[in-house]
């Protein structure tokens, strides 16, 4: 079964529930859905969201065991998340939209958590580590997989296929009063 895990942001439960009721409709197959509540996790580490750090958990979480996603919660999946499982790379420790910006990358990952290089990511390592998370550093280049650039589509910044992949509201999720009527909202609001 395949496992999601969503950055949860407190103030905005809304995008939590809105992505994971889009997740649920969408899927084919069986899929769990978790959560990164920080105050329940073994780190305390903060940046711009609650989950900036906590992200790098999920191979933890799964006890270095098979396959898992990690999503920010500005989400909305218009196509089913367990094509994915078709995507794992054993060879890669993670695999993201390799044509976005680093920091982007990493607001989408599919992870091997069983990979070699994913063993570093423990609370210990997260909460002190000054290496570049986002950039990737735990891993070698070669170990970073590249995923079809419909699985992070950016609103506002490129051009989006509604119909299909991963939506991420980056410039805020429709749900407030500056963000109504951008674009895709309509398929927002339906979930």
């Amino acid at each position: 079964m395949l496992k999601v895990f969503v950055g949860f942001d407190e103030r905005q439960r809304v995008s939590f529930t809105t992505l994971a009721t889009s997740i649920y409709e969408t899927a084919t197959r069986p899929v769990v859905v978790s959560p990164l509540v920080l105050r329940t996790l073994p780190i305390t580490r903060r940046g711009l969201t609650p989950f900036t750090f906590s992200r790098f958990l999920v191979p933890w979480l799964c006890e270095f065991q098979g396959a898992a996603i990690f999503m920010d919660a500005d989400m909305l999946l218009a196509s089913d998340i367990t094509e994915l499982e078709q995507c794992i790379n054993e060879q890669a420790a993670v695999s993201v939209v390799r044509s976005l910006d680093r920091y982007e990358q990493t607001s989408f990952m599919l992870l091997n958590c069983a990979h070699p290089s994913n063993r570093k990511l423990t609370p210990e390592f997260i909460e002190k580590t000054d290496i570049n998370l986002h950039g990737m550093e735990w891993a070698k280049e070669e170990e970073i997989g590249s995923l079809d650039p419909k699985w992070n589509q950016l609103v506002g910044y490129q051009d989006v296929d509604f119909s299909q992949g991963n939506i991420h509201y980056t410039m805020g999720v429709p749900a407030f009063p500056e963000t109504l009527s951008s674009p895709g909202a309509e398929l927002w609001r339906k979930y």
